[in-house]
This record gives C-alpha cells, sequence and structure tokens, in this order.
C-alpha cells in the first residue's frame, strides 16, 4: 500500500509544485498599478484626519469613507490613466461601478472621473 501511495502522489506533488494541476495555479487578478496606490484627499489638511472623501488604492481594493471596492478590473487608457471597475459594499449595499483615475504629471493629483462628476484629490505623504 505504501508503494502506490507514494507511485499516486509524488507526480501529483511535482505537478502541484510546478502548478500544472487545473486550479493550483494562482491567476494574476487585476492590480491597480503602484502609480496609483496610496491616501489621496479633496485637501492636503484631511490627510491626518480623513474626510469624507478619503481615498486609499490599493494594489487590489479601493476604501473611502463608508465603503470598500474589490477591483474586477484595471484597464490602461492613457499614459497616466486607468479605468477601474470593482464590487463594493457599504452601507448594507452591494454595487459595482466603474470610474477613471488620472494621474497629474508630478503623480500629487488624481482626478476621479464617472458618469455623475470629475472630483480631483491630493495625494497624502505616506505614514
Amino acid at each position: 500500500m505504501r508503494r502506490r501511495a507514494s507511485a499516486f502522489l509524488l507526480p501529483l506533488l511535482g505537478a502541484l509544485a510546478a502548478g500544472t494541476v487545473s486550479g493550483t495555479a494562482q491567476a494574476a487578478g487585476p492590480v491597480i498599478p503602484e502609480a496609483f496606490r496610496g491616501h489621496w484627499e479633496e485637501e492636503r489638511r484631511f490627510c491626518a484626519l480623513p474626510s469624507d472623501a478619503t481615498l486609499t488604492l490599493t494594489a487590489t481594493a479601493l476604501r473611502g469613507w463608508e465603503a470598500t471596492g474589490a477591483v474586477t478590473k484595471v484597464e490602461e487608457v492613457g499614459p497616466r490613466a486607468i479605468v477601474i471597475t470593482a464590487t463594493f459594499d457599504g452601507e448594507g449595499e452591494t454595487w459595482t461601478q466603474s470610474e477613471r483615475y488620472e494621474l497629474s504629471g508630478d503623480g500629487g493629483t488624481l482626478t476621479t472621473t464617472n458618469e455623475k462628476f470629475t472630483f480631483q484629490r491630493f495625494r497624502c505623504p505616506k505614514g
């Protein structure tokens, strides 16, 4: 019995390590580019005490004052512009939304555009 188990397990373990068994390979999901990540506020004075317009972008999520969004798609639409689609949870509701995010030339300002508004935020210092 021991020999049969090892004859079966060794090739399986090798395939798992190589990521060739269906369902075991880790597919990379959509990722927000590094240049866009960070804490953003409508005014720099809110960096220490976030406002209701606060926005934090991580590699895979958007976090606001009352909602968090899991990134489902990131599309580059310009040299410093992306469209992020995310599924949000907040205030007892769930919804999917796409917004365009564009960085200023110095990377210090982020302009958000969707079907309802255009909004500018400033990058907060790390820390």
